[in-house]
């Protein structure tokens, strides 16, 4: 799969840049001592939070210019790719939009107050409408904000208390729409690698489902949304275990499997992997996961406050993008839900796309190889940097592996609650550092341990 992979990369790595840098080839040289050094495994899994009664609702927003209108995110005029598995890098396109994100309603809370809509700005993020609550009124509509390069959409208007799908806020806070209630997905749908089709601004996508075999509709769980890479798809993740989250988390979890695009058409392939298969802008991609969690939070239980979001390469490109765009609590167009943290392997930035907020940090982790001929590992690092910034971590060049297999950087300062973790390997491009698999590479561990302090 990863040799395949590369031979096709190679052709769309050029439409990715990362900040100050360009996807090369080449291997990083960054050096230096930082913060604590670790590896781990294990970890205990972390109790859900807490959040306000109620729901979130949207109030109207504007929708960048040039874009294609969906359900939230943000305007892109072009697009581009980033790499998926193997390749080396050529010339591209840079996405730029005039459009933002639109401002949402904020997050509904007992009692709460309103607030007039934010002034827009170009590639930043503003806040939207005031909390709603219990007999309060919706906040205005936000204006538009960050990020170019990705799906634009109107926010459309909420209503005062509770979530749009229960009506009433009688969900307790922190929880899904879906707990207490019978799924309409029946469990003919999941947990066989069977895709589940789901309709996005008349587009058909679909997504693979994975329930835990003791699910209570009672129990709020945490939920993990997998995203493939270049030349990937749904059904590699649920043959990979969700980049071998599944066998770590005992039940504990919900898992999904986004599907991307091959330029424009919904990707269809059914085997392991599909060539050209993955997360060009402006294809509806940001309003897929709006979609897919909104469906499996409707009918599954789901703790709100602890939704993560994984990948590898193009998928962490594209994970990364939903941390920027779906922060937890942040203003997120007419989305309802955002990611408590991101964890990825491998990573460039796509083209345009937002910093991570200041003001809604999310946790982070990231794994890079010293060795990487895809992905440069200074432009990891890099990225790195803008999370540790963005969460208030006293950064240091992260150290690098000169001996052994890797060295984990765990970066100190951070917000509480919000830690960055940055992991060295000696190796190349992949998800599962040393053995290239998930079974016996350390990586998935790594990164169960990360997740399970929420």
């Amino acid at each position: 799969m990863h040799s395949r992979s590369r031979l096709v990369l190679s052709t769309a790595l050029g439409f990715l840049t990362v900040g100050s840098f360009a996807c090369s080839s080449s291997p990083g040289t960054a050096t230096g001592s930082g913060g604590s050094t670790a590896s781990h495994s294990g970890g205990q899994t972390g109790a859900g939070g807490t959040s306000s009664s109620g729901g979130q609702t949207s109030a109207g927003g504007t929708s960048g210019s040039g874009g294609k209108v969906g359900t939230g995110g943000v305007s892109s005029t072009g697009g581009s790719t980033v790499s998926g598995s193997g390749g080396s890098a050529t010339g591209g396109t840079t996405a730029q939009s005039s459009g933002g994100r639109s401002g949402s309603g904020g997050t509904s809370a007992t009692g709460g107050s309103t607030s007039s809509g934010g002034q827009p700005g170009t590639g930043g993020e503003s806040l939207s409408g005031g909390r709603t609550g219990s007999g309060g009124t919706p906040g205005t509509g936000g204006a538009a904000g960050c990020s170019p390069g990705r799906d634009a959409g109107p926010a459309t208007g909420g209503a005062g208390g509770g979530t749009a799908s229960d009506g009433g806020g009688s969900t307790p806070a922190g929880q899904s729409a879906g707990c207490g209630k019978t799924s309409t997905i029946t469990s003919s749908q999941y947990n066989n690698g069977k895709p589940i089709s789901i309709t996005v601004n008349s587009s058909q996508r679909r997504y693979i489902l994975q329930i835990p075999a003791n699910y209570s509709n009672t129990t709020p769980y945490k939920f993990i949304l997998a995203v493939h890479e270049l030349n990937g798809n749904d059904v590699e993740m649920y043959k990979q275990n969700y980049y071998g989250l599944l066998p770590l988390s005992k039940d504990t979890v919900i898992f999904a499997a986004p599907n991307g695009v091959n330029g424009s058409t919904p990707c269809s392939g059914t085997g392991s992997g599909d060539s050209g298969c993955g997360w060009p802008s402006g294809n509806n991609n940001m309003q897929l996961m709006d979609a897919v969690v909104k469906q499996v939070t409707d009918n599954f239980c789901v703790d709100m406050n602890h939704i993560y979001a994984t990948g590898w390469s193009y998928g962490a490109s594209m994970s990364y993008e939903i941390g920027c765009e779906r922060p937890l609590g942040g203003p997120t167009a007419t989305a309802t839900w955002g990611v408590r943290a991101v964890a990825n392997y491998s990573v460039a930035q796509m083209s345009g796309s937002c910093k991570p907020s200041t003001s809604y940090p999310v946790a982070y982790y990231l794994s890079h190889g010293t060795h990487d001929s895809v992905l440069g590992y200074s432009g990891g690092v890099t990225l790195a940097q803008n999370w540790a910034t963005a969460d208030g971590c006293t950064w240091v060049t992260p150290t690098s592996v000169s001996s052994g297999t890797h060295v984990c950087t765990k970066f100190s300062g951070c917000k509480a609650g919000y830690p960055v973790e940055f992991c060295s390997f000696n190796g190349d491009h992949t998800p599962y550092p040393d053995s290239g698999n998930e079974s016996s590479s350390w990586g998935p561990q790594e990164v169960w341990t990360f997740l399970s302090q929420f």
